[in-house]
């Protein structure tokens, strides 16, 4: 069943439908809700979350954007807030270094050699984890932007429906993010090279 199908079917009410939407989307929200906001739990809930409120507003869907784009447009909202409240609340969202991103196959790099030495593998993990740090270091809006495009790979229009803003500030801001990452990353470059 295609997805118009199954959006057709959910607004008449079948949850079954909704479900399988839900499983067609589930991973790559959760992922960039944990990209947002460094949590798997609060990574789960905000997913969770922004399924519900779109399955409550169904009906307002109409097709205009992609289906895909409506849902991160919500997941977007929710993770802003979420972010705003932290601010506000002062509070500070630490990862373990034990903890493992929502979607740890996002970041595998491939390495030509089949079987990495052990320095290989601490040089992977150390870049990966240096990333995670520096997009943690960017702006809400910056952020945003850069897990949308880099890490989760929509295009400039899509990101710019999601953000509610015009295609030339979705530009210069993954612009200006990319400049922000690079500074941010200068002091690990040899693990980039």
């Amino acid at each position: 069943m295609d997805e118009n199908e199954l959006i057709r079917r959910s607004k008449e009410g079948d949850t079954e439908s909704f479900s399988q939407l839900v499983l067609t989307y589930e991973r790559r929200m959760v992922n960039y809700a944990f990209r947002m906001l460094r949590d798997v739990s609060d990574a789960e809930d905000a997913a969770q979350e922004a399924f519900l409120r779109a399955y409550r507003k169904l009906d307002s869907f109409h097709g205009d954007a992609a289906f895909s784009t409506w849902l991160y447009t919500i997941l977007n909202n929710i993770c802003l807030d979420m972010l705003r409240k932290r601010k506000r609340t002062g509070e500070q969202n630490q990862v373990s270094l034990n903890q493992s991103s929502a979607d740890s196959d996002e970041y595998e790099i491939q390495i030509e050699d089949a079987s990495p030495g052990p320095y290989d593998s601490y040089r992977k993990k150390a870049a990966m984890k240096a990333l995670e740090e520096a997009i943690a270091q960017l702006s809400d809006e910056h952020r945003a932007v850069i897990v949308m495009r880099d890490i989760n790979g929509l295009e400039y229009d899509e990101i710019a429906r999601i953000t509610k803003t015009t295609l030339g500030t979705v530009k210069s801001r993954i612009s200006r993010a990319r400049i922000a990452l690079r500074k941010i990353l200068e002091k690990d470059r040899e693990l980039f090279t």
